[in-house]
């Protein structure tokens, strides 16, 4: 092996002329260096040693486009754990409880496209989960990866490109709400993105998420949660996995599994945390500390780029305890960076280099805000000036103006944002209307409606929000109508609302007058409330609309399979009445909520009333009473037939009083106003103020009383 050839490799001129000749110079390497053979990850060497074989799918540019089965999780943003002498950086993967639901949404998406959303704490596991689903079910698609958010529009362009000619692709988005700024992903690149069948897959930490005002990508994704701590199940098959394979490190993350999550632990973000707070000591590395303190600030006011070591070193000195900095005898500079900047376990550190820059370790921003949260006095206002000196790029100010929003500093995100509100930048205009919105409604109301006269349809419906959270449902309706003519697809949603047909029943079919009332005894009480809900005549003709409902949903089904629908070109009865958060769910989701209107149907055939047990059932009821009211009022000759032999009854066609007595609440239809998207997130500020349950698309069937549950052998129809 010439040394012309290894410095050609280096160089990148050429690559060894086979996996061997590369596996056997990194043995020799290992060899030479006193290395434990294994020491280079050949899994690792291998991938990248099939990529650069492969011909290149873009010749130029920073965006990589590679095959999805030679993703590196490393160069992905996985968190590295400690390297095994076998050269492992990380432990094999333990499947998580989400896996099989992320994995489900990522096939239904491979042909049609869509959006996938992990998210949770920092160290998680979101991006390893991600990682792991992305490349066991879409392993032939194109993965395509934006180094930076400012290369989000080549990234864009490549996939829709490559998306066109056959070869659909994956938009990796790691920290997805770096892409969601003045700079990020618009709704012109969505639908582009959706045509090219791209499956835009990214994750999100949960601190984020919650403070995220309303956005298009986040609204369209279906999201799943990774949680922090696991759950008995993810800790038997770690301990299963254990007992087959050991792996020191999965060992010492099982001991602490009580009290941090398997993931955090892998990647030593207690360890960081614990070491970083007890360091502000005599004798300890208090100016090391000083600079991860001020780091940690800078992140969390919204500089998430890679910082300067001049510019931590001139901010540190405010971190340093105590009034007479001295007196602790901080050490010298280099010192405190190399202290900083150090690999523990050869996993990770607190102060990350990035480029010419560093960054906090992201777990440490997490766990801060755990023990503090947010408030207007957490970042100290010299923190807040740097910022806004500093963070001239879009995306930058977009980042400081919804970290002010998060600690209640709106005088900062307006200072943030002006420049670019001067600038008439329509996705500013937005964003201030929904940033003041909660403290500032007519500041809200000025800055949407410069949006709206810039033609935005989005503010449409969220000028309809601040109307209707101020009580003015009349004046929300407009806007919601305006936003929906416009094309915004929530809005139009709001529409399909189930109610009941107001019009007068015609004379044919309407009911005798009441009894007069009279005095009765207590038995003849007991018998007159006997008959108090919905009348024999009522309940046929509302058995007959749950089977037209239930044939109706079946037949669409067959056509449309696991398709999403809108209201659109892909419509489809039943379904597309839907509340928008199911429009995406898969075949067996429909199938189940076919069932739902098969089983109420079934209920009124055995004499009984028909009572919804889940959400689903609730919804299917919900329609059935707005087809079966329309149809009394439309279709008399027809309800004539289908009642023949029944007796009239005072009750008749009483749909108020089937809703009054058949359902215990009307929670679920919260899931069609525009103002309540998200409401179905137990997270959510209302969902919580009401007490709310089984509102996710996937809770639908859930039974709400175990006693009440129906057969789960019962099957479906054919």
């Amino acid at each position: 092996m010439s040394t012309s050839a290894i410095s050609a490799w280096r160089n990148g001129e050429r690559i060894p002329s086979s996996w061997s000749v590369l596996d056997s110079f990194l043995g020799a390497l290992e060899q030479a260096a006193s290395l434990p053979r294994g020491r280079f990850d050949r899994q690792r060497w291998e991938r990248l040693y099939r990529r650069a074989g492969s011909e290149p799918v873009t010749p130029d540019g920073r965006v990589a486009v590679f095959p999805v089965r030679d993703a590196d999780p490393l160069e992905l943003k996985v968190h590295r754990a400690r390297t095994l002498e076998d050269g492992s950086a990380l432990p094999d993967y333990i499947p998580r409880d989400v896996d099989p639901r992320v994995r489900q949404a990522l096939s239904r998406m491979a042909d049609d496209g869509g959006v996938v959303l992990l998210v949770g704490p920092s160290t998680a596991g979101k991006t390893r989960c991600a990682f792991e689903a992305m490349t066991a079910v879409l392993p032939d698609h194109l993965l395509v990866v934006p180094p930076h958010v400012t290369d989000l529009p080549d990234a864009v362009t490549e996939a829709v490109r490559m998306g066109r000619s056959g070869k659909p692709c994956v938009l990796w988005l790691n920290d997805m709400e770096q892409y969601l700024g003045s700079e990020g992903l618009t709704l012109t690149d969505l639908r582009a993105l959706r045509r090219a069948r791209t499956v835009v897959l990214g994750t999100m930490r949960s601190r984020i998420r919650a403070d995220l005002p309303s956005h298009e990508l986040v609204r369209l994704a279906e999201e799943f949660e990774v949680e922090r701590l696991w759950s008995r199940q993810e800790l038997d098959r770690a301990r299963e996995h254990l007992r087959s394979r050991r792996d020191e490190r999965l060992r010492l993350a099982l001991d602490q599994a009580a009290d941090f999550g398997i993931a955090e632990t892998l990647a030593t973000g207690p360890q960081l945390w614990r070491e970083l707070r007890s360091a502000s000591v005599v004798n300890g590395n208090p100016r090391g500390a000083a600079l991860v303190w001020a780091a940690i600030d800078l992140a969390l006011a919204g500089l998430t780029d890679p910082q300067s070591p001049d510019l931590l070193r001139e901010l540190h000195e405010r971190y340093l305890p105590g009034r007479n900095k001295q007196l602790i005898g901080p050490e010298p500079f280099e010192s405190a960076l190399a202290w900083a900047t150090s690999a523990r376990d050869a996993v990770t550190r607190l102060l990350i280099p990035e480029g010419d820059g560093l960054r906090p370790f992201d777990y440490l921003l997490d766990a801060h805000l755990r023990e503090h949260g947010p408030s207007p006095e957490l970042i100290p206002e010299e923190i807040w000036r740097v910022a806004l000196e500093r963070g001239t790029q879009k995306h930058q100010r977009f980042a400081i103006a919804l970290a002010a929003h998060a600690n209640d500093r709106m005088d900062i995100g307006m200072d943030a944002l002006r420049p670019l509100a001067e600038a008439e930048d329509v996705d500013t205009f937005r964003t201030l209307g929904l940033l003041f919105e909660r403290s500032d409604a007519q500041e809200a109301v000025h800055w949407l409606k410069r949006a709206i006269d810039a033609d935005d349809v989005l503010s449409l419906r969220l000028m309809g929000n601040l109307h209707f959270r101020n009580r003015d449902r009349q004046t929300a309706s407009t806007w919601y109508r305006r936003a929906a003519k416009a094309g915004d697809e929530v809005s139009q949603s709001y529409f399909n609302y189930p109610g009941v047909d107001r019009r007068p029943v015609p004379d044919e079919l309407a009911p005798p007058e009441p009894p007069e009332k009279e005095v009765l005894d207590e038995e003849e009480w007991d018998e007159e409330d006997s008959e108090y809900g919905p009348s024999p005549r009522t309940l046929r003709v509302l058995e007959s609309t749950l089977d037209l409902l239930a044939d109706m949903a079946a037949e669409n089904l067959a056509e449309i399979g696991e398709r999403p629908v809108d209201l659109g070109d892909n419509y489809a009865l039943v379904f597309s009445d839907l509340p928008v958060l199911t429009w995406r769910q898969n075949a067996q989701w429909r199938r189940h909520m076919v069932r739902c209107f098969d089983d109420l149907a079934d209920d009124i055939r055995a004499g009984e009333w028909p009572r919804p047990r889940c959400t689903g059932e609730e919804m299917a009821l919900h329609i059935a009473i707005d087809h079966a009211s329309t149809t009394v009022v439309d279709d008399p000759e027809l309800v004539t037939t289908l009642v023949d032999g029944l007796p009239p009854h005072h009750y008749d066609w009483d749909w108020h009083l089937c809703l009054g007595v058949l359902l215990e609440d009307t929670d679920m239809l919260f899931l069609f106003e525009p103002w309540s998207q998200g409401i179905e997130d137990a997270d959510h500020h209302v969902n919580q103020l009401m007490g709310l349950a089984n509102l996710e698309a996937e809770d639908w069937f859930t039974p709400f009383y175990d006693d009440s549950a129906r057969d789960p052998a019962r099957g479906f129809r054919h």
